[in-house]
């Protein structure tokens, strides 16, 4: 999907976003609330694009929790139910596919910098079982509180 037809299937929610941050938060606003069971428990449920109502945080940087029973539904958590944890403000909208570049360097042999074609076409796709968790996950239950994350602790998504 291009950028154009990203934004325009928002009706420009986006694009005012940039003007306004506070407006992501209620752009995207399911309207519905959730309590979890601490203080300060109180949560919205948001749904931000490629997702469903998740618990919210934070919205700059957002930071979205999923909520409980979505865990009944399945062993395996959904892609659009996946928790969202970002550490920059920046929202990542899109990348311009003729210049993308994945540069693997660090402890390796040799850098490695892969196009967006190469991760298309060289490899073949596989899929695998992983746990994937953020640290800060049940920090609301600690007493006395634990510093970090946001003021609204996350629960147990």
């Amino acid at each position: 999907m291009k950028r154009r037809e990203f934004l325009s299937s928002f009706g420009g929610v986006l694009s005012v976003s940039a003007l306004n941050p506070g407006f992501l938060s209620k752009a995207f606003a399911a309207g519905e609330t959730t309590n979890l069971p601490f203080a300060n428990g109180r949560r919205p449920l948001v749904a931000y694009p490629g997702k469903r109502p998740l618990i919210q945080l934070t919205a700059r940087p957002p930071q979205l929790e999923t909520p409980f029973n979505i865990f009944d539904e399945s062993i395996l958590t959904p892609n659009d139910a996946f928790f969202v944890r970002y550490h920059m403000a920046d929202i990542p909208l899109s990348i311009d596919p003729e210049k993308f570049l994945l540069t693997i360097k660090g402890n390796v042999e040799r850098t490695l910098s892969l196009t967006l074609q190469d991760l298309k076409s060289k490899f073949d796709p596989i899929e695998i079982v992983a746990v994937n968790q953020c640290s800060g996950n049940s920090r609301g239950f600690i007493e006395p509180r634990v510093a970090g994350g946001a003021i609204r602790q996350w629960g147990n998504g």
